[in-house]
């Protein structure tokens, strides 16, 4: 904000507001943004996990189907369950696997997301005292914009009393 000196006619700019806590704040900001990115990174993650669990369940579910039409055809019935059967113990364990890898990436989304609330409640605290600060910033401002006011109008009577005229 510029103001005009009164005394000599020179302009003066104002302090600037400055945050006590801006270099915690903008650390704060960045960590949010980095774990924003680590969240997305890991919800994806376990996506993919889910994902590769539907196309498993669904080649179990195609395997059963295809058991069913062997045994109702009876051909080599034998052989059909041999292979299906084989077949059937590989999709159980990797579905189990997937299962497990499930459990692991859903810890780490909530992990992430625990941090990412924790971090934003701080954020949130900062951005109350920034304001804070920011509102007796202005009523300083105000009280000092009304005295060099005041100033002015005492300095304009005592000249226009005592005959002299401020040019």
């Amino acid at each position: 904000m510029l103001r005009l000196n009164d005394k000599d006619g020179e302009w003066l700019l104002m302090k600037k507001f400055k945050f006590s806590l801006q270099a915690l704040y903008n650390y704060k900001q960045t960590v949010e943004k980095m774990q924003k990115a680590e969240l997305k990174r890991a919800q994806h993650a376990l996506r993919e996990l889910q994902d590769e669990e539907n196309r498993l369940l669904q080649a179990y579910a195609d395997n059963e189907r295809s058991l069913e039409i062997a045994l109702k055809l009876g051909e080599n019935v034998a052989q059909a369950l041999i292979e299906h059967d084989s077949y059937f113990r590989f999709l159980r364990n990797a579905i189990k696997s997937i299962r497990e890898r499930i459990a692991k990436a859903e810890e780490v989304v909530v992990k992430c997301q625990q941090r990412l609330i924790i971090t934003m409640k701080e954020l949130k605290t900062y951005t109350k005292l920034r304001e804070e600060q920011y509102q007796r910033y202005l009523k300083e401002a105000q009280i000092e914009e009304d005295k060099e006011i005041g100033d002015l109008v005492s300095f304009n009577a005592v000249a226009d009393s005592s005959g002299l005229t401020a040019s």
